[in-house]
């Protein structure tokens, strides 16, 4: 049987299975309200591992500001409403190393545990974390984020993490990636605020080429670069910004994007213009990282992880004046407004381990301490915070939520970045490179893509 043939049983024994699920559906944790909700834990005691540092952090929030009163002050008032005592473990290194030694072991030393996904996807994989539709409404997008943001944390007909959705900044350091820009140099230069492309939707793959060539200039001797990026990354969202998704469930099956008409199309598209017939306007680079550069005014734009704008005093947003942030531009096959992103590891994913000792009362607190803070009770809250307090123009804010809603799981550690990274890596064609890899990539989706896939539809239907 083929890879794809063997994805299409997969997915039908998945829906048949699902179909059928729906004539008992299970009991739901109800979501808590802290008004109207009643419940008495019995003094119950909840251990919440937390991938952070102590007195660094509350609930992932910089200590000493007020987000990180509110969190603090959260655990007090799940603790005196659900009679339950809250203890957060705070490790940045060993959260899910124990994790998985409880397991192992039987002694769990965790309730509740949040850490990157990254690593996290093997556990949810295991079998080393508890389903959580059983617990809690998951079909409440809003509070613990996107099928396609969680599509990590979905597995075997399950969902085994959520993010803190409803909160402000923590899920929008997690996606990669966004262009940065320096409003001050496009000023300098003459030029309209790119956040009127975006406005009007002529952001375009055309429009972008003829700014590559507009925002490279010659200053003191030197050239500012119109673009900085890694190879990898200016090749992954042209990819992205194409309209295809790089696993979808279309006639089927599910399907690699890179092998689809508009993937190739993507792919070359990115080749020629990074290797040909702009290669002049890319700041060079081959780290992962390049903020310093563009802080230093070397490029007009820069092709950053969202992280990167806002997680530490070393960033972009505590060290420039005015800078933009535009979603990367659009391939004439995708819908205009919608811009994909993807991210190697989903931060903030928690969940509740395999053999925890009452994921029912687990599940309660977790429903309880992730519930909106009254300062940000709706999205429109969470927009003005965000743009009176890190970014500079709402349109910057709404940039990141956009692309926060539509992020997608990357299935980096698994392989999938190979032929993206080798459009650019090396100068071998997009057909060479597409065929050196079909056995691999078939792999990947018949291991991988599918079973996320299978359990995306289980949970959340097509």
């Amino acid at each position: 049987m083929s890879g794809f043939n063997k994805v299409l049983a997969l997915l039908l024994v998945v829906l048949t299975v699902f179909s059928a699920c729906q004539t008992a559906a299970p009991e739901i944790v109800p979501e808590y309200d802290f008004e109207t909700s009643e419940g008495d834990l019995g003094g119950f005691n909840a251990v919440f591992g937390w991938s952070g540092t102590q007195g660094e952090n509350v609930l992932g929030f910089v200590f000493d500001t007020a987000n990180a009163d509110y969190a603090a002050k959260r655990i007090k008032d799940v603790e005196n409403a659900l009679n339950c005592k809250i203890d957060i473990y705070y490790d940045p290194d060993k959260i899910i190393g124990m994790l998985r030694a409880g397991v192992m072991s039987g002694s769990q030393p965790f309730d509740i545990m949040e850490g990157d996904g990254y690593h996290l996807v093997s556990d949810v994989r295991a079998g080393y974390l508890t389903g959580l539709k059983e617990y809690l409404d998951i079909e409440n997008t809003d509070k613990w984020g996107t099928p396609n943001m969680l599509q990590s944390m979905l597995w075997n007909d399950d969902i085994y993490g959520v993010v803190p959705f409803a909160w402000p900044e923590l899920v929008y350091r997690t996606p990669g990636h966004l262009l940065a820009v320096n409003e001050n140099l496009i000023t300098s230069l003459g030029q309209p605020d790119p956040r009127e492309f975006v406005e009007n939707y002529t952001w375009t793959w055309d429009l972008f080429e003829e700014k590559l060539e507009e925002y490279t200039f010659e200053e003191g001797g030197y050239t500012v670069y119109a673009l900085r990026c890694h190879p990898a990354y200016f090749s992954i969202n042209m990819f992205l910004s194409s309209g295809v998704a790089l696993s979808a469930f279309e006639n089927g099956s599910v399907v690699c994007g890179l092998y689809t008409d508009i993937g190739r199309e993507a792919m070359q598209r990115a080749q020629d213009i990074y290797q040909v017939s702009h290669k002049h306007c890319f700041h060079p680079q081959t780290d992962s990282t390049g903020h310093d550069e563009f802080i230093s005014g070397q490029a007009v734009m820069y092709l950053t992880w969202t992280y990167e704008l806002t997680n530490d005093t070393q960033y972009i947003m505590y060290n420039m004046d005015n800078v933009g942030v535009l979603p990367f531009p659009q391939g004439p096959h995708a819908t205009p407004g919608k811009y994909l992103s993807y991210h190697e590891g989903l931060g903030y994913a928690t969940g509740i381990p395999a053999n925890a000792k009452d994921p029912a009362a687990s599940a309660l607190i977790l429903s309880a301490i992730y519930e909106p803070f009254e300062e940000y009770k709706d999205k429109d809250s969470i927009v003005d915070y965000m743009t009176s307090q890190v970014f500079h123009d709402i349109r910057d804010t709404e940039v990141i939520l956009n692309s926060v809603r539509n992020t997608e799981y990357g299935f980096f550690k698994e392989g999938a970045r190979k032929a993206l990274e080798n459009v650019l890596g090396t100068h071998d064609s997009v057909p060479q490179i597409l065929d050196s890899l079909k056995n691999a990539y078939d792999e990947i989706v018949e291991k991988y893509m599918a079973p996320h896939y299978a359990a995306r539809i289980a949970v959340y239907g097509e």
